[in-house]
């Protein structure tokens, strides 16, 4: 059975109520819950998540490799693997245009060949003992170092998030394993993305069995039909502004959904969400969504089994919810739903 995790936004809520919604889908059995690095730091709130919790995997998804040296990454990863007792699954990639330029002014230059050496260097990091060393030399980054902590565990899943096909050789070939985003169909999964990370795999001498396919899922659950799909479209929306962030833009036409994409595209910008809303067919959030009753979204899930491992479901809808916690909660009753 596809395990199923929550990813946590963090924005307008304190992280108590994150805390609170971690602690509840541990109960719940679930498997991890991931943080994002946006509106929230990517380690902090996972702090204290490991702090309040036992068993859960925690990690971000995904962490921003072009704000952060791979030594810092590689030394918070294993603080927090410490902190929880070994439950960290480090998430990197290389961000979007609104992380990098907007909110940090940075230039996102070279990722393929950054992402290469980034996650090489993290990877030797969290696996190096004391009285070992890091000795590297790339066309981006250079590290000369020796630990003076030991990681509590020889390995750690460190993830690299990639959809375009150049990225998806890259984790394929250097990291755990291929880290996608929501808007991805079954079908996209399975005819795109898994044929060429198994290629990318076998050619670099690794066996494709050992890699994970962990993969975001937009989700609204609701008796309504229609009010769930409608809260998809809105988050579909919110992808367009200010501007059309590209990874989405490019999901949507690469499913066939240009119509969709280009009525985004135009009006998002100008603030007429409703009109772009409208040209937002209602396939593009039952193929590229989990929308209904948690029973509902439990079948919808069959039809991932085999091409990924993991869910981690971005909820959008819970409008109205007292607490972060509350408005999850329909969200967590999709694992019980499968196990029925």
């Amino acid at each position: 059975m596809i395990r199923q995790s929550l990813l946590l936004v963090g924005g307008g809520v304190p992280v108590s109520q994150m805390v609170e919604t971690a602690r509840a889908a541990e109960a719940e059995g679930l498997h991890g819950v991931y943080v994002v690095e946006a509106y929230r730091s990517g380690l902090v709130p996972l702090a204290a998540i490991a702090m309040a919790t036992t068993r859960i995997a925690i990690g971000p998804y995904i962490l921003n490799a072009y704000g952060r040296s791979p030594f810092l990454t590689g030394l918070g990863a294993i603080d927090l693997d410490e902190l929880s007792g070994g439950r960290l699954v480090l998430g990197i990639g290389p961000g979007n245009v609104h992380i990098n330029r907007d909110f940090q002014g940075l230039a996102t230059e070279r990722p393929v060949t950054k992402m290469r050496e980034y996650v090489e260097i993290v990877r030797q990091m969290v696996r190096t003992p004391l009285g070992g060393a890091v000795r590297y030399e790339g066309q981006i980054h250079q590290m000369r170092w020796e630990p003076r902590v030991a990681p509590i565990r020889t390995t750690m899943p460190v993830w690299l998030a990639a959809i375009s096909p150049k990225m998806v050789k890259v984790a394929a070939t250097v990291s755990d394993g291929v880290a996608m985003g929501v808007l991805m169909s079954p079908e996209y999964i399975r005819d795109r993305v898994r044929p060429l990370a198994i290629e990318a795999a076998r050619a670099a001498g690794r066996d494709p069995a050992t890699l994970a396919f962990p993969a975001g899922g937009l989700v609204a659950v609701d008796e309504d039909l229609d009010r769930a799909r409608a809260a998809i479209k809105a988050t579909i929306c919110s992808f367009y502004h200010p501007i059309p962030h590209p990874y989405y833009d490019f999901l949507l036409r690469e499913h066939g959904f240009g119509k969709a994409a280009d009525a985004c595209a135009k009006h998002v910008p100008e603030g007429n969400i409703p009109a772009a809303m409208e040209q937002i067919d209602d396939a593009v959030a039952d193929r590229l969504a989990f929308v209904g009753t948690p029973a509902q979204i439990a079948r919808r899930l069959k039809d991932y089994e085999g091409l990924i491992d993991e869910v981690i479901f971005l909820n959008v809808g819970g409008a109205g919810a007292a607490t972060l916690c509350e408005a999850h909660r329909p969200v967590m009753a999709i694992r019980r739903a499968a196990t029925a």
